[in-house]
């Protein structure tokens, strides 16, 4: 809580321990995963390790470098207090939360972004390494008494498989969203019917889909061939994979067949999300009746019924965005404990920057991610 005011933080991540891939796996597929010792080194290797003698790591040459010598390990360490050798401990996260003001947070994976989604996976293999992440997660939201939400990874290889790992997950695990990313994987785009179990599947156990790109794994992703810096891929990966997410499943009418499917889009900024609801309505009224002429609304319509994106701190354009889609389809997320997060000012600079009025931040920073995440009870504000 920060400032007399309730805070749900959309999108923190963890950091996981090394042995994630290894001990929390299926022991029948143990012997398929190892260390990509020679170019990220013991430790990276351990958590981006080599799976069925496919990396699953494809960083730049620059983000290799950083992670091979050590210096992501001092940074976690010497900035938020993580030691790279054990991942984040509950009692870490919960330190971190205070400091900021934060009463509870939706957590995302680091190195989970990447190793379950690769694409060359086995889907057996992919499901596994999902599931192993999913247990770790769930045991250490299990000792934050309900303040840190665990959000399932489930990769699209096999979608029968992937649907029953939600429903594990969901069950036994606590999670109450689940990660896809946005991604092809075995020729199918994120809207393929073949993927409908999956939406059927969220829909019916009432858990979000959250679309969550992250560059550096072995995937297909837009942008991949045309730059060699992490600078380039990263920027255009994450908002452009988003934007195309959202257009396929309007126009290829998964929000149609799924009216119920609740979609959050995060870390990819919002102030492309203007721009591309206009441009898509705009297509739609010009070649949708006689392309998708059985699309029930405009792309904009499905957004305000279905779905809701997060910006975080320092992103300039919340307030427009705000104002283009509402309060209640807007999200505040800190990107703890990443490079580009705002920590330990992530709340405070917020609040003290922004023009948005009172009732808008209680919103963007309470009633728009506890709906999203299906938390119902909000924090007992402290007496004046």
């Amino acid at each position: 809580m920060r400032d007399q005011r309730a805070v749900f933080d959309a999108d923190g991540h963890v950091i996981e321990p090394p042995n994630v891939w290894t001990d929390h796996l299926d022991p029948a597929l143990r012997s398929q995963v190892e260390p990509d010792v020679e170019r990220l080194g013991p430790l990276f290797g351990a958590l981006l390790p080599i799976v069925d003698g496919h990396p699953t790591f494809a960083g730049s040459d620059m983000m290799t470098e950083y992670l091979r010598s050590g210096e992501a390990a001092r940074m976690q360490d010497e900035r938020f207090g993580i030691d790279a050798e054990r991942g984040i401990e509950s009692r870490t996260l919960l330190a971190a939360m205070d400091t900021e003001g934060i009463d509870v947070s939706a957590v995302y994976p680091s190195y989970g972004l990447h190793v379950p989604y690769c694409q060359d996976l086995d889907a057996t293999v992919a499901t596994g390494l999902a599931r192993a992440y999913n247990r770790w997660l769930g045991g250490l939201c299990a000792e934050t008494s309900g303040r840190v939400i665990p959000v399932a990874l489930a990769p699209l290889h096999a979608p029968e498989l992937a649907a029953r790992e939600i429903a594990r997950s969901v069950r036994e695990d606590g999670a109450r969203a689940v990660m896809l990313r946005p991604n092809p994987i075995g020729g199918r785009p994120l809207h393929h019917p073949g993927n409908d179990q999956v939406f059927e599947t969220l829909s019916d156990l009432n858990v979000a889909m959250i679309v969550h790109e992250g560059r550096g794994g072995n995937v297909r992703f837009l942008g991949e061939g045309r730059f060699d810096t992490w600078y380039a891929s990263r920027a255009a990966c994450h908002p452009m994979e988003a934007m195309a997410a959202f257009a396929g499943l309007v126009v290829e009418g998964v929000f149609d067949r799924f009216p119920k499917l609740r979609v959050g889009f995060l870390e990819s900024g919002t102030g492309w999300l203007p721009y591309w609801l206009d441009r898509l309505d705009e297509h739609h009224e010009l070649w949708g009746p006689s392309e998708r002429p059985n699309l029930q609304h405009k792309p904009s319509e499905y957004f305000a019924r279905q779905c809701v994106i997060s910006g975080e701190t320092e992103d300039k354009f919340l307030g427009q965005v705000v104002e283009w889609v509402g309060a209640e389809r807007v999200m505040w997320a800190s990107d703890f404990p990443h490079m580009e997060c705002a920590y330990p000012d992530s709340v405070s600079t917020l609040l003290s920057s922004t023009s948005l009025a009172p009732d808008v931040l209680t919103r963007l920073l309470w009633d728009t991610p506890s709906r999203l995440y299906g938390v119902e009870e909000r924090p007992a504000l402290p007496e004046a």
